[in-house]
């Protein structure tokens, strides 16, 4: 068969590349695009997406494209104020140029509503038990912090507010979800523990809806701290984990919610001068000879922290 226009062979009485010279293919009806004003995120569906103009166009046109049945749609690109089509009709492969008309509305998109107006369904308090928070836990929760709401991209995964304060750090977010898989990170990286609890706020279309608070609470003891569990001393070895070392015996143990027996701050230094089987002598930057029990890892020459603890003095090697 022939195609009645142009003689070429053809499936179909006219082909695809004369017959979109005589109809009307294809049609785009006009559309609205809406763009947060402040994140400029785009409106698509129902949904708000972070994606460049020009695909936003794309998935417009595809939703407002009107056209025959004939013909088969593989591609779109765009140019100008033209929306070019391609694809197959009556067994060709063409091109159709189609107008675009469309306007762009700015408006507030829902996240940056809620994030504007202070709006928040979890408190997350960082506090650390008996002492302040240090530099580098305050600067590795905000960099937890900062890692979440980058990877989020729920209407509500927004800080809407983040305080300093004597006891600590209290950050606000969006949304409880999001609060809740930040304590969580937070717990895991810096060794905490959570405490939840929750408060009514309003009802909502008669529901009861509640704000949620988790208290993560560092512990007190830092790296290289005394601990004290079941009458025996620990040298902190992880604070993260919990993890610390006998230090007559070696043998480590989980030191988990411990008290701080002596603070490393509060050490003295000397060095081990004789050793028997039991104890350890040891010369101080004071110049005082001192006899302990012997320490794990104990050498004649090894460098050792001295401290005291119930008016007993005990040393052991700064590499323990």
């Amino acid at each position: 068969m022939k195609c009645i226009v142009c003689g070429k062979e053809s499936e179909f009485k006219i082909c695809g590349e004369c017959l979109i010279e005589r109809e009307k293919i294809v049609d785009i009806d006009k559309f609205i695009l809406e763009i947060c004003s402040k994140c400029n995120s785009i409106k698509i569906g129902r949904e708000w997406l972070k994606i460049e103009l020009e695909k936003a166009l794309e998935k417009a046109i595809l939703d407002n494209l009107r056209h025959s049945h004939d013909f088969e749609v593989r591609g779109i690109r765009i140019q100008d104020r033209f929306a070019i089509l391609r694809g197959i009709l009556n067994g060709d492969l063409v091109e159709i140029s189609v107008p675009i008309r469309y306007s762009i509305h700015r408006i507030s998109c829902p996240r940056c509503s809620r994030e504007s107006g202070g709006y928040y369904e979890s408190i997350i308090q960082i506090r650390a038990v008996k002492r302040p928070l240090r530099k580098e836990e305050i600067e590795r929760a905000k960099e937890i912090v900062e890692k979440a709401i980058r990877e989020s991209e729920g209407e509500k995964d927004f800080i809407s507010k983040f305080e300093f304060n004597k006891n600590g750090i209290d950050v606000y977010f969006g949304s409880r979800k999001l609060g809740e898989k930040v304590s969580r990170r937070i717990a895991d990286e810096l060794g905490g523990r959570i405490f939840e609890s929750k408060k009514l706020h309003k009802k909502i279309d008669g529901r009861d809806s509640y704000r949620f608070t988790f208290l993560v609470r560092l512990p007190e003891y830092e790296e290289m701290d005394i601990v004290v569990k079941k009458d025996t001393l620990y040298v902190v070895k992880n604070a993260r984990t919990g993890k610390g070392i006998d230090l007559l015996s070696g043998k480590y143990a989980n030191v988990l919610n411990t008290e701080v027996a002596v603070k490393k701050s509060s050490f003295g230094w000397g060095i081990i001068t004789n050793l028997d089987e039991t104890s350890a002598e040891v010369m101080t930057e004071k110049g005082e000879i001192l006899i302990v029990e012997r320490p794990f890892g104990a050498e004649i020459g090894k460098e050792v922290y001295v401290f005291e603890y119930k008016n007993k003095k005990y040393a052991f090697p700064t590499d323990l």
